[in-house]
């Protein structure tokens, strides 16, 4: 991965669980790579997210192997096993500053929800990270920018998307697959014969 972050002048670190990852994230990640002028997004699958329940989280191989097969051929997007390999909570600040240190001459943004955002100030090192780079930010159910912006001091600063691409939530997915339903138009083929094939979220 190193040789093709070096090359990028402006990358996003796309953090999140990706329980499982789905067409909207790379709908998103292609918006926002338009938008703002990005050379690369890197996905980022965390191995255990402080502000997760665990309980449903499958194995970090497993969600870190779909991530592989969404971003699959789009040459654009890259995965960094870093907080994976690290195998400990994932702290945003630890991951910022690890990208930083490893590829100085890229400029970082982390690409996030309002939801995510919306807690910001309960981050770890919450103040450091707001001054190390700049947020974009993508609406969420509940969290419009409005509401965010009331709450957080100097969300103004940060850079946000238009509109909402993810209309469906991992969580929803887990729950229909639970449910017998079939949801690879909201997954992708390809992510959804991993899911079969491993039988996930049953």
């Amino acid at each position: 991965m190193g040789r093709y972050v070096n090359k990028a002048k402006k990358a996003a670190i796309f953090g999140g669980t990706f329980n499982p990852p789905h067409i909207g994230h790379f709908l998103l990640a292609k918006d926002v790579m338009k938008k703002y002028l990005l050379d690369k997004i890197i996905f980022v699958p965390s191995f255990l997210p402080p502000h997760k329940n665990g309980s449903e989280v499958v194995d970090a191989f497993h969600r870190e192997e779909m991530v592989k097969r969404l971003i699959s051929g789009e040459p654009s997007f890259l995965i960094s096993d870093y907080e994976i390999k690290r195998k400990t909570l994932s702290y945003t600040i630890d991951t910022v500053k690890f990208f930083m240190s490893e590829f100085p001459g890229t400029e970082f943004y982390f690409l996030t929800g309002s939801d995510a955002f919306y807690d910001i100030n309960s981050w770890k090192d919450s103040e450091q990270l707001l001054k190390l780079l700049k947020f974009i930010i993508y609406p969420r159910r509940d969290f419009p920018k409005e509401k965010v912006l009331k709450a957080v001091n100097g969300a103004e600063k940060m850079l946000w998307t238009g509109n909402s691409l993810i209309n469906i939530s991992s969580s929803d997915i887990r729950k229909r697959i639970r449910a017998g339903e079939n949801m690879r138009e909201e997954t992708g083929q390809s992510v959804w014969e991993y899911i079969e094939e491993k039988g996930l979220y049953r």
